[in-house]
């Protein structure tokens, strides 16, 4: 243990000796630990986003579309698309689904008072808003009477407010989406960008059957159905009980595939978080790459000082040091460089999280395990580029090394 101390103080006076070059040696250390703890604080931060936006959707969504395949750089239809028919059939024999709301989406130039935008209206009936827990901050929604008759009304989102009302009052007043005029009831609570970075209050919301009759017509069928389930308990029996009844209504037979998707709000939610979670992994390697460069460059140095030190190393050798103190006073060297630029980088990455939040309002929660990675990689970084120089030195012939001029 006494041997050990006095190796240590060796190593830690050869390191203060040459104190601006320990520095400049660490300098890549230390951007690559904060880079991996920002790069992976980054990801756990969208990763949070994302399952706080869904969990807002509420617990017990349900979301039928048609089944999509990937072919050709294209996404092709599986089946026949999801119809009225389906929807009346859901609406009338579903047991575990309270609410359902059909959803068509088409493109349309919008115009205001004070402006114009392209935009994508969203049709769908009086329950949606339910459905998705979306609230208003003035206004009204519209109502079943609404989508009955086909009222050309609509609600929109506080950017879309912006852009075509600028500081006018939007309720009761009229936008133009593709030349047809539609009157604002209601505006909704904003609710800034998405976990995915879409901007959630850039929408505008009318009835379906409008959207069907004024934009599209009725030959397409709906994009989508949303659904909710009578409780978060009964979610799987509500997707269980809307299989059947949509196999029915498709008269698919026993051995065959399903042509629709239903995708839960806890499916949606661990698929986002497998995606995300996949980022941060390559976003964290990528970051790693500047640990590895930082090694390269304690191994250099520490060639250099073996070079420097050869008169030294064959002194020590010449009055009796084993080769096992040699190589476990370099080796030292080398670790402390890297555990140092790791203490300074852990710092960094901290201080780097904190001023991205201040700055853009995106909040990046410092993951304790990335600490841990950051750290524990730049030890093992000091080791395995510190070993080969260590190595060298033990190695010196003591009679050639008093010799080095």
């Amino acid at each position: 243990m006494r041997q050990l101390f006095k190796t240590f103080k060796v190593a830690f006076q050869a390191i203060n000796k040459n104190r601006s070059r320990s520095l400049l040696t660490v300098l890549g250390i230390i951007i690559g630990v904060g880079a991996v703890i920002m790069t992976i604080s980054a990801g756990e931060g969208a990763n949070k986003q994302v399952q706080d936006q869904i969990s807002g959707l509420g617990t017990n969504l349900l979301m039928i579309y048609t089944k999509m395949e990937h072919r050709g750089g294209a996404h092709v239809r599986m089946g026949r698309p999801i119809s009225k028919r389906d929807f009346d059939i859901l609406q009338k024999n579903s047991v575990w689904i309270s609410k359902l709301s059909p959803l068509v989406n088409v493109g349309a130039q919008a115009v205001g008072p004070n402006g114009y935008k392209s935009t994508v209206v969203y049709g769908v009936n009086h329950e949606y808003f339910d459905i998705l827990s979306r609230e208003l901050s003035l206004g009204d929604y519209f109502k079943e009477e609404d989508v009955k008759s086909a009222s050309k009304v609509c609600v929109i989102g506080e950017t879309t407010r912006e852009e075509l009302f600028v500081d006018l009052d939007p309720i009761g007043r009229q936008i133009r989406l593709d030349k047809i005029p539609f009157t604002v009831v209601g505006l909704l609570k904003e609710e800034g960008k998405g976990g995915m970075g879409q901007d959630q209050d850039d929408m505008i919301l009318a009835p379906y059957t409008t959207i069907q009759d004024r934009l599209f017509g009725h030959g397409r069928g709906y994009d989508m159905i949303m659904a909710s389930a009578l409780s978060e308990n009964t979610v799987a029996d509500a997707k269980i009980e809307a299989s059947e009844l949509l196999r029915e209504s498709h008269k698919i037979r026993d051995f065959e595939k399903d042509d629709f998707e239903i995708t839960t709000q806890i499916e949606l939610q661990e698929i986002t978080g497998n995606i995300t979670g996949i980022l941060t992994i390559l976003l964290g390697a990528i970051a790693s790459i500047s640990l590895i460069v930082g090694g390269i460059g304690i191994m250099n140095i520490m060639l250099v000082s073996v070079t420097e030190r050869t008169r030294e190393i064959g002194t020590r050798l010449a009055i009796g040091a084993r080769e096992s103190d040699i190589l476990t006073q370099f080796l030292i060297e080398a670790v402390v460089l890297s555990l140092a630029g790791g203490i300074l980088g852990t710092v960094l990455g901290i201080a780097g999280n904190y001023i991205i939040y201040k700055l853009t309002d995106f909040y990046i929660p410092t993951a304790p395990y990335s600490i841990m990675i950051g750290f524990g990689f730049a030890a093992l970084v000091g080791i395995a580029f510190g070993f080969f120089p260590a190595r060298k030195a033990a190695k010196l012939n003591p009679i050639d090394a008093l010799r080095y001029e």
